[in-house]
């Protein structure tokens, strides 16, 4: 695995950015190409069909830093929740680096849990690595195609509850690869499986639950089971983890905690993603639901892994 130093610090954006940055209407790009032509439907874009505009006459621009959920400015930057405090050893630390839209960057530094979970942080690790993570199949197709799934190739933020949840993953398996080789079309491409869940069957049960802010949390069964279950299997890595933004007990059953967010500035960040504004589509009709795909494209530009002291056995 590649080794890379996690030391460096990427600024996001400084207070006097934020104060100049504009109010303005914001409407996805996808609702209004799909309103133009009148085919909002048929191309999924359940905003635009509905009418739904997010970006109204009042509502600020969700590119502002200072743009909220609910479509107003805040007063001042985002500060974070605090640090949440360690529940085991830290045996690796992971940076993940994060742009909103075009043009915000910033860095999440995550410490793993490696002595307790140490089948479930080796899965994480090698989804965030350039060689990714793959699942042992003896039933590929001859002449077929495949490619293990990594966060660095087609990585994004899929899901936001706002406040609550930040999910990430790789929304299809075969359009990352078909991107990574610059291929339109991708014939007989074999997607990874979900892993087997024996494969994390010794990692302790619960770490610690999920009560804080700051939490990095992976499925029980392991990767790729994140979903409903009934994704198709080039799907299965959509939501392949998860970073909690407030006490979360419901995912105590499902999901292990395997490490969490380390700094104040991580945090802050963290807020800023967990407040995005989302493509609520049909759900944003019915009151209190807001949860959904962050209306800015955010996607993992790359991730930085290291290890912190001896190797766990």
């Amino acid at each position: 695995m590649q080794q890379l130093i996690t030391s460096s610090v990427v600024s996001v954006l400084v207070p006097s950015q934020w104060a100049n940055a504009a109010v303005v209407q914001a409407v996805g790009s996808g609702e209004s190409t799909c309103r133009k032509a009148g085919n909002c439907l048929e191309v999924g874009e359940w905003d635009g069909a509905v009418g739904w505009n997010w970006g109204g006459k009042d509502r600020c621009d969700p590119s502002d830093p200072l743009c909220g959920t609910d479509g107003k400015l805040r007063d001042e930057p985002l500060r974070g929740q605090p640090v949440p405090t360690p529940a085991s050893d830290i045996t690796y630390v992971a940076a993940l680096q994060i742009e909103i839209g075009r043009g915000e960057v910033g860095i999440l530094r995550l410490g793993l849990y490696g002595n307790d979970a140490p089948a479930s942080v080796q899965q994480f690790l090698e989804f965030l690595s350039s060689e990714g993570f793959s699942v042992p199949s003896n039933n590929d197709p001859i002449g077929s195609v495949t490619a293990p799934v990594s966060l660095k190739r087609g990585g994004v933020i899929d899901s936001i509850v706002p406040g609550i949840t930040v999910s990430f993953g790789v929304p299809s398996q075969s359009v990352a690869y078909g991107r990574s080789r610059n291929l339109s079309r991708i014939d007989n491409f074999v997607p990874q499986n979900r892993a087997d869940p024996t494969m994390v069957a010794n990692d302790a049960e619960t770490i610690r639950p999920h009560n804080v802010a700051g939490l990095v949390s992976v499925p029980r069964k392991g990767l790729g089971h994140g979903g409903t279950g009934f994704e198709q299997v080039d799907e299965a890595y959509e939501s392949t983890f998860l970073i909690t933004a407030g006490p979360v007990p419901s995912l105590d059953k499902n999901r292990r905690v395997i490490g969490q967010v380390l700094d104040a500035s991580s945090m802050a960040f963290l807020e800023r993603l967990a407040t995005l504004p989302t493509k609520r589509g049909i759900r944003g009709v019915i009151p209190g639901q807001t949860s959904g795909p962050p209306l800015l494209k955010v996607v993992v530009r790359d991730t930085e892994i290291s290890r912190v002291g001896p190797k766990p056995t």
